[in-house]
Formats: C-alpha cells, sequence, structure tokens
C-alpha cells in the first residue's frame, strides 16, 4: 500500500512538473521569439547542456538572492516556474494574478549544447530585468503608452549590470566557465575588464549571445574582439542581433554603478553608464528617441 502510494505520489509531481507552466500566458518578454528547436531528456549524456540537478541547482540560486531584490525593489514575490519536460527552448517573463514577477524556463533551454551554468543564469537574470531593468519599457501595440517590461536590450543591460554581479559577489557558486579551456577569450575579457568578476559575467554574455546565434542559421557568431557599429535613430525594442547584444552584456559588465543604483521607471539615464565607457550601446539604444 505504502508502494502504491508513494508511486501515486511520485506520478502527481511529474504531472505537475510538465503542465504547471501553462497557467502563464506567454508574451513578448522573452529573450527570444518561440523556437521550433527541441532538446529532449537525456541529451546530458552526450556531454551537453545542463543537468536537471544543474538546472535545479541554478535555479535555487536564482531564487536565493533574486528573492530579496524583488521585494524590496517591487514588493512583491519572485515567482520561477521551472519545467524540465519541456524540451522546446524556451524562457519568458510574466506576472500573475497578483502582479508577482514570474519567469519560466524550461528543460529545452538548459539543454541547449552550448548552455552552461552562468550562460543560463544570465538568461534568468534577463528575464528578471524585464521586471526590474526600468526605462526604456516596451511600447504596448501603437497606444504610445509604456507597459510593464523593460525592453530586450535593456533587461540585457540589467542582467549583466545589476543582476549576475550580486551572484559572484555573494561566493553563490554557478561557475562554469574553465579559465584554460576558454584561456583565448577569457584572456581578451580580462584585459578589458576591471576584476575577475567582469571577466566572468562577459564570459558569460559571450556564451549566450552565441547561443542566440545558433539559433538562427547563417547568423555570424559574435566574437569579443569585435562590436556591432551601428547607431540606431530610434532605440530598438525587441530582440538586437546577437553581436549588438554581447555589447550590451559588456557594457554592462564594465558599468560601475552597479546595484545601489536601480534602474529608473521612467528615466533611462538613472542606474546606468552615460558614458562611452559602460553606457548602453549604440546598435540598440538612442538616448534622444526612446
Amino acid at each position: 500500500m505504502k508502494k502504491k502510494i508513494f508511486l501515486a505520489l511520485m506520478l502527481a509531481l511529474l504531472v505537475s512538473e510538465s503542465s504547471h507552466s501553462a497557467q502563464y500566458k506567454r508574451g513578448a518578454e522573452s529573450c527570444f521569439p518561440i523556437s521550433e528547436i527541441k532538446y529532449e531528456k537525456g541529451l546530458k549524456s552526450l556531454g551537453s547542456g545542463l543537468s536537471e540537478e544543474e538546472f535545479n541547482h541554478v535555479i535555487a540560486s536564482a531564487l536565493t538572492v533574486m528573492s530579496p531584490e524583488v521585494s524590496k525593489l517591487l514588493n512583491k514575490k519572485l515567482i520561477i516556474e521551472k519545467d524540465w519536460n519541456n524540451a522546446v527552448v524556451d524562457a519568458y517573463a510574466t506576472r500573475d494574478d497578483l502582479n508577482n514577477p514570474v519567469v519560466v524556463l524550461s528543460g529545452g533551454l538548459a539543454r541547449h549544447p552550448l548552455m552552461t551554468k552562468d550562460a543560463f543564469l544570465l538568461l534568468i537574470c534577463h528575464e528578471i530585468g524585464h521586471h526590474l531593468g526600468g526605462a526604456p519599457k516596451i511600447l504596448r501595440g501603437n497606444s504610445g503608452l509604456r507597459g510593464w517590461s523593460s525592453a530586450e536590450g535593456q533587461a540585457d543591460y540589467y542582467a549583466t549590470s545589476k543582476c549576475l554581479p550580486l551572484f559572484y559577489k555573494t561566493g553563490i557558486d554557478v561557475k562554469e566557465f574553465d579559465t584554460d579551456q576558454d584561456a583565448g577569450d577569457y584572456k581578451t575579457a580580462l584585459s578589458k575588464c576591471r576584476d575577475n568578476t567582469c571577466a566572468r559575467i562577459v564570459l558569460a554574455g559571450l556564451s549566450v549571445s552565441r547561443f542566440f546565434a545558433s539559433l538562427v542559421s547563417g547568423t555570424r557568431e559574435p566574437q569579443l574582439q569585435l562590436s556591432d557599429n551601428t547607431k540606431v535613430q530610434k532605440t530598438i525594442y525587441n530582440h538586437p542581433n546577437p553581436q549588438c547584444r554581447l555589447d550590451t552584456y559588456f557594457s554592462g559588465a564594465i558599468c560601475e554603478l552597479g546595484k545601489d543604483v536601480p534602474f529608473d521607471l521612467s528615466d533611462p539615464k538613472i542606474g546606468a553608464c552615460t558614458t562611452d565607457s559602460g553606457a548602453r550601446p549604440a546598435c540598440w539604444f538612442y538616448e534622444k528617441d526612446f
């Protein structure tokens, strides 16, 4: 009898794990458009992506560090819904009926061959950045009104300027990069950074931007030695190209204002670096039109 009860409970947990994210609506606030790419369970045996244990560990670390931040800044509860059984490569931000910030993460995202623990944490930070990233906020259709969500580039900027530094300075270990294996990129990052924490954040950004590039056939792989020299005349609110995203991750990492100066809901200058060093790149942000 006890065995049957145990098996029933396990089955209930599995059903909950595979379907609980369906209660949340997937809006525009996502790192990337809906993808048809899928990575089923079991691929970790091939040596790529994260295991379920690593997936759960990074999410637990994110809740430990970011829940107090969300409570302090929004007076709300941070909710992270994880769906390990979902093979689709996906992540998005939304809100529940009480306006609590919600982040939904799929197992397919974590199992992507280019995913590392640092990169996965950056993606979580990005989704939280839609809630805490401040201005510029996404426009609501053609109404001219602002929605609750920060623009994609701003969520990227928040991820490396405010969110990731909290983890690497608290001693919570989700480290994935290997300074020997990634020696060339690490040396490049460190040459442009003030310390090892900054270099580690830049390498996480490199992994994530290359992950984005892999989702679209023919996209050029981003490089730390390159930059997107595009200068927009109107702020882009949707997804910048992968090299532009890498430039944004780098700018956030070297911005020295830090978490003690949060972003403002309406003024994009507050909380951000506005000089060349650490400023949001012009490939998506235009300070005179946002």
